[in-house]
């Protein structure tokens, strides 16, 4: 019972940055190299990664909004990628994160602001005419599971990245509104595609980082989709070629 809370929480999202610390996993991945990723962490004893985010532009981050810790001051981490020169950043100024003008609900889609401008090449925003089949995500943390595909946790100083296909949602949402109906009442009305590989998947903490085709970011990762294994069940990530998210990012960001 206790996974499948776990689970649960995971899937509502924005109410849920007291669970996506446990780890960071991209499983099946290779080391890679992107100037744009940031780590995202607070101060907690030794300081920990709490999920991952893009760099869009040269003030804002990309990211999902359950990394967000309510009270706690969060650290940005630039030039993350392998040969560069990690730079801390406060995170000073109000986040920013997406309500639906109707329902005022929230989704899981967050932006961050920096203090200054910095100089690091940001990721492109969609192009929604090219809708990629596979999307490569990214993170830092263990690289396998543990015995019998048993999600582990574990972190890794060098960022890793895979390939996933993009594949049909409705396995999931059938999932969700059968075994999770608390979560779906969360989740339908967010705008999310899906991704599943052989031998790769995200895991938890690994939230808020982007889902990439030809340089250009097409979804935040959200939220997972099996709690106990890794490989068996699709990952959801933020659709950022849905215009109410696209119309959001640009006014916020401009």
């Amino acid at each position: 019972m206790a996974h499948l809370t776990l689970l649960l929480l995971l899937w509502v999202g924005v109410t849920v940055s007291t669970v996506v610390d446990l780890q960071r996993i991209i499983i099946g991945g290779n080391p890679c190299e992107r100037q744009y990723h940031v780590k995202l962490r607070v101060p907690a004893g030794p300081s920990f990664i709490l999920c991952g985010g893009s760099l869009i532009s040269d003030r804002w981050i990309l990211t999902a909004a359950q990394c967000l810790k309510p009270g706690r001051t969060m650290y940005a981490d630039l030039s993350v990628h392998p040969g560069g020169q990690v730079q801390e950043v406060e995170i000073t100024a109000e986040p920013v994160i997406y309500t639906d003008n109707t329902s005022k609900r929230s989704h899981d889609i967050m932006l961050l602001q920096l203090q200054s401008p910095t100089d690091i090449q940001p990721i492109a925003l969609p192009d929604c005419a090219d809708r990629p089949q596979i999307v490569e995500i990214a993170g830092h943390g263990a690289t396998a599971g543990g015995p019998n595909d048993e999600r582990k946790p574990g972190n890794s100083p060098t960022l890793h990245c895979a390939d996933v296909e993009v594949v049909d949602c409705e396995d999931l949402k059938n999932t969700l509104q059968e075994h999770f109906p608390k979560a779906y009442q969360v989740k339908v009305y967010q705008h999310w595609f899906c991704g599943q590989t052989a031998n790769v998947d995200i895991c938890y903490g690994d939230s808020g980082g982007g889902a990439v085709y030809k340089d250009k970011i097409y979804g935040v990762i959200s939220f997972l989709g099996d709690p106990d294994h890794v490989c068996r069940e699709p990952a959801a990530f933020m659709d950022l070629c849905n215009p109410d998210y696209t119309t959001w990012i640009n006014q916020t960001i401009t």
